[in-house]
């Protein structure tokens, strides 16, 4: 490993440590509890993304790679990351009514809406992460795309930007 490496190696783990010390310290203080609409949105694109990854059976190390990115990426708290992981776990266990979920998502937030994009683009993201689309993944794509109001052909030329093999 070169010097260089090594050392944006060291600042990315402080990095990481800074920010663990930031979230930690939110939620000492309360400011780390989502409102009822934002636990919704976690509860809901986290337990999607925890049913999506087991449509095919197993959950692959790009699938919970993925999930862990999108808490980075959105800066969840710690109590905002418990909920998704719970959220997850359920999914995961199909312990969740995937329409329902959808239709609960829907009424606060209707297609075309950028949470509903960002919940489908986090599923997209998902059900690629591996290169591959096993068909019941691409069932549960289309279950989704139906139930947030989408034109079926969304999928398919969504799809079609990630090259993935189905």
């Amino acid at each position: 490993m070169s010097d260089s490496s090594a050392a944006t190696g060291k600042f990315e783990g402080i990095r990481g440590v800074i920010n663990d010390i930031r979230l930690l310290l939110s939620d000492l203080l309360g400011l780390g509890k989502p409102d009822e609409d934002t636990q919704m949105v976690i509860e809901v694109i986290f337990g999607l993304m925890g049913y999506l990854a087991k449509a095919d059976r197993l959950v692959s190390s790009h699938e919970s790679n993925l999930a862990n990115q999108i808490m980075d990426e959105t800066d969840l708290s710690m109590t905002a990351r418990r909920i998704a992981m719970e959220a997850f776990e359920r999914g995961m266990l199909r312990n969740i009514n995937v329409h329902a979920e959808l239709l609960r998502f829907v009424d606060a937030h209707p297609a075309g809406s950028p949470p509903a994009e960002r919940l489908y683009d986090a599923l997209l993201r998902l059900a690629t992460a591996d290169g591959r689309l096993d068909p019941r993944e691409y069932d549960t794509m289309v279950q989704v795309t139906r139930d947030l109001g989408l034109p079926a052909i969304t999928l398919d030329n969504r799809l079609a930007m990630f090259n993935v093999k189905r």
